[in-house]
Parts: C-alpha cells; structure tokens; sequence
C-alpha cells in the first residue's frame, strides 16, 4: 500500500489521515501491513472505530493467522476527552517501547471536544499535552497516525479545533471519493514546520493510491 510505504519511512513522524468515507477502514489496512512487518502497534480509539472483526478478516486475505495480529495490537479506548488525554500524555512513551513498538495511531483525537461540558479552555490544554508528547515520540522514531473523519460537530464554533489537528502533521492524506474511485491527496508541511504549503499539495497516483478489498465495510463496533 502505498500509504503505509510513504508513511512508515523515513521513521518519527507525524501523519494525519482525513476525509469522509472509509478512512477508519483505510487506517485497519495500514494497521495491518505495519504489523506484517514489525512485532508490534498501539492503538487509541476515541471514535470507537476499531474493530478486531476486521483485523482479523484482513489477516485472512494475507493467508496470516489473526491471531498473531490481534496479540500484537495494543489498543486503548477513551471515552471521554479527559480520558484520551490521558492515553496519550500518561506513559505512552513507555508502554509503546515496553511493546517493541515503532507506530501509534490515534482515532478520532477531536471528536471528544464536541461536548458543551467540556470547557474549551481544557481543549485547548489536552491539545497542547498531545501535541507536546507526539513531538517527544518524534524525537525517538516513534511515528503517529492521526485519523479522523472530515468534522462534523453539532457544536459548530468547536469545528476549528480541526485545524489545529491539521497544524500537528508533517504530512497529510486526503481520502476522497469520487462516484466508485477512491483517491488519496497527498499534502506534505515543508521544512519540518507545522504549516502546510498547499500549492505544493499534489496528486499520488489519483484513482490508484488506494484498493479497499471488497467486504471491508466502514461500521461502527457496539459499546461495551
């Protein structure tokens, strides 16, 4: 997958994956040519987008034992943004390189602020913790994936807090679809500033960069 190639190499970055149809879909497929290759990934899900079901279904396209996938994926689910905020500044550190791993991927890191009991002055701490912690893995080699669906809040003076996910990454991809092709917009930030040069924002292989195999649905996993 080209994605994942361009993303895992060179190491310690910061990524971001956005748009509107299948991008948690297109995040499990990364998850999963990561972990053919190395022993380990963490996982934080504050969208309730992981799903072990297709993991595993995944794994048996590969002709792999899911098994051995599912054992090496370490995912974490918050429930609240006090909670993500924890995930992610509380030890992260640590526990990713206690599991040997080289690559975090955060779900949804700005769904939870869509929460009028959520004071605003607290989002913007808890994205100052994470954007300070995912800097410090940066400087180790430990890549992140940020993935988040095109925002969406019923709080809509809280829309913005997008750009500030957006401000995090070194690199972006664009999922879009257009009637049944797939696309993915590659937008890379230029000499390592937060800032992306969108008239350098081009095209990757349009129509070409990405294949969701057939069977693999975008659905959300119940609540436990």
């Amino acid at each position: 997958m080209v994605v994942d190639r361009h993303f895992t190499a060179p190491p310690g970055k910061v990524g971001l994956l956005y748009g509107e149809r299948k991008v948690y879909s297109l995040a499990t497929l990364i998850a999963v040519e990561i972990l053919i290759r190395d022993p380990a990934i963490v996982i934080i899900d504050a969208a309730n987008r992981v799903d072990p079901y297709l993991f595993a279904r995944l794994a048996r396209m590969k002709h792999i034992d899911p098994y051995s996938f599912l054992d090496r994926t370490y995912v974490t689910r918050a429930y609240t943004c006090y909670q993500l905020d924890i995930s992610i500044t509380d030890g992260l550190f640590q526990f990713v390189c206690g599991v040997n791993a080289r690559f975090v991927i955060v779900y949804g890191l700005i769904d939870l602020f869509d929460d009028d009991q959520v004071p605003v002055a607290d989002v913007v701490d808890i994205l100052r913790r994470v954007r300070e912690t995912l800097r410090a893995l940066m400087t180790k080699g430990i890549s992140t994936l940020l993935v988040s669906s095109t925002p969406h809040f019923k709080l809509k003076e809280r829309e913005h807090f997008f750009g500030h996910l957006t401000a995090m990454a070194d690199v972006r991809y664009r999922l879009e679809q257009h009637n049944f092709d797939q696309h993915i917009i590659l937008e890379e930030n230029t000499h390592g500033k937060n800032n992306t040069d969108r008239n350098n924002a081009h095209s990757v292989r349009r129509g070409q960069l990405v294949t969701i195999p057939t069977g693999v649905t975008e659905r959300r996993p119940k609540r436990v």
